[in-house]
């Protein structure tokens, strides 16, 4: 049975507590005050570790050693102190600031001094941020390979994926399909996007306002998802209700 969550940040606690959802994915930053999470701590499943918009880049070697380990630190802490915690993930960085310091390699190296079952990284657009930053990872081979390199779970962002299957003209329902299916994922992200702007961005939009084919998805693989995080921008009932009514039903696939 697919579990159903909300993203949470310290300045959403009180109105997000309030929806009926199965757990919490709590953002947890270097500077995070882990206290104003108490209110719903022993309802947290997940710890979303800081992005890069807070100097947090794996593929970058400079941040490797100054602003990376204290940023799995401090997510992993938190883990440790939130006894319900199953997961914890982090976005695996850019070919972002200083492009001749990042690369793939980089990742990797600083991945294999973190030994731990709950960590996880996040599929990511291939294109991302205004900037248009670049993950060089794109196709499911690729990310195969990845999570082989880095010995780490996958996490899969349906949204992230509906992005790179439009960048890349991948049919969107086969290309989330395979990663599901090859990076044995349990754990997804759920929000809506669109071709508004140049169709490249992350605008977490509430379910069913954009052309992600989240249905379908969550439906054909509600025996194999473990966790479904909702991370919509404004997050509502209406949203957690048709999740819910799609995970109830079931559908024939050919």
């Amino acid at each position: 049975m697919v579990k159903i969550g909300i993203r949470v940040f310290p300045d959403n606690v009180e109105e997000v507590s309030k929806l009926n959802v199965d757990y919490f994915e709590a953002a947890v930053r270097p500077a995070t005050d882990l206290k104003v999470y108490d209110s719903i701590k022993d309802r947290i499943a997940g710890i979303h570790g800081a992005i890069l918009t807070q100097e947090v880049n794996f593929m970058n070697r400079l941040y490797r050693s100054v602003y990376n380990p204290p940023a799995i630190s401090k997510a992993m802490k938190a883990a440790d102190e939130i006894p319900e915690c199953k997961y914890v993930v982090f976005h695996p960085g850019y070919i972002a600031e200083r492009a001749e310091e990042c690369s793939l390699d980089n990742l990797e190296k600083l991945m294999r001094r973190y030994d731990d079952e709950r960590f996880h990284l996040e599929v990511v657009p291939v294109f991302a941020y205004q900037e248009r930053y670049v993950f060089p990872v794109h196709s499911v081979e690729d990310y195969k390979r990845l999570k082989k390199e880095t010995g780490k779970k996958m996490l899969l962002d349906i949204g992230h994926a509906m992005i790179t299957a439009r960048a890349m003209n991948y049919d969107p329902v086969d290309y989330i399909s395979r990663l599901i299916e090859e990076l044995d994922i349990r754990i997804v992200h759920v929000a809506d996007n669109d071709e508004r702007g140049d169709g490249y961005e992350d605008s977490h939009l509430h379910i069913g306002e954009g052309n992600v084919p989240i249905e379908k998805i969550l439906r054909k693989y509600k025996d194999i998802i473990e966790f479904a995080t909702l991370e919509v921008n404004g997050v509502n009932a209406k949203d957690i209700e048709l999740v819910t009514d799609w995970l109830q039903k079931s559908i024939k696939f050919k």
